[in-house]
């Protein structure tokens, strides 16, 4: 498994040195390490009751809500049913949920690669309690051989929080 982090809203050609600026991978390894980290820098939320999935009407089936999510691929093939674009609304809003006030980055999150949307609230939480940090305090948790990768990982936050947040698939 991969996570596969994606900023909302880039503005169009802007792109990192070494690659897409809206863009940012971890594998499975990595992001668990990721989650490790930030938890101890106090980067993420953990103490919060998630809302259950939202259930999804029977007079739908997935492939309606797909249909409206992804509609180049079902272009003219089927008719866009209005519960789906409802429930569609609603998983959307489902994966921006956090605790309110966000006091960092909700974990479950980094859980899955389901969509979910990390938003500018939650990543200005997370950067404030990163940054409450020294540097030498954060190299040695990061470890000093992984710490230019951890250090894109704060820039990539920092673009995405000015950017509608970012989207773990």
């Amino acid at each position: 498994m991969r996570y596969d982090m994606y900023i909302e809203k880039t503005p169009e050609g802007e792109a990192a040195e070494d690659g897409d600026a809206s863009y940012f991978r971890l594998n499975i390894w990595g992001m668990s390490r990721y989650r490790e980290i930030m938890h101890q820098l106090g980067m993420v939320a953990t103490d919060y009751a998630r809302p259950p999935w939202p259930e999804k009407p029977d007079s739908i089936v997935w492939d309606d809500v797909s249909a409206v999510r992804y509609p180049d691929d079902y272009e003219g093939n089927q008719p866009v049913k209005p519960e789906a674009v409802t429930f569609a609304k609603t998983i959307d809003t489902h994966l921006a949920w956090h605790p309110d006030p966000p006091f960092g980055m909700a974990l479950h999150k980094f859980g899955s690669n389901d969509g979910w949307l990390v938003t500018p609230e939650e990543i200005a939480a997370a950067l404030e309690a990163y940054r409450a940090h020294s540097g030498d305090e954060a190299k040695v948790i990061v470890g000093a051989d992984r710490l230019d990768y951890w250090l894109k990982w704060i820039a990539y936050l920092e673009r995405a929080q000015h950017r509608g947040g970012f989207r773990v698939h």
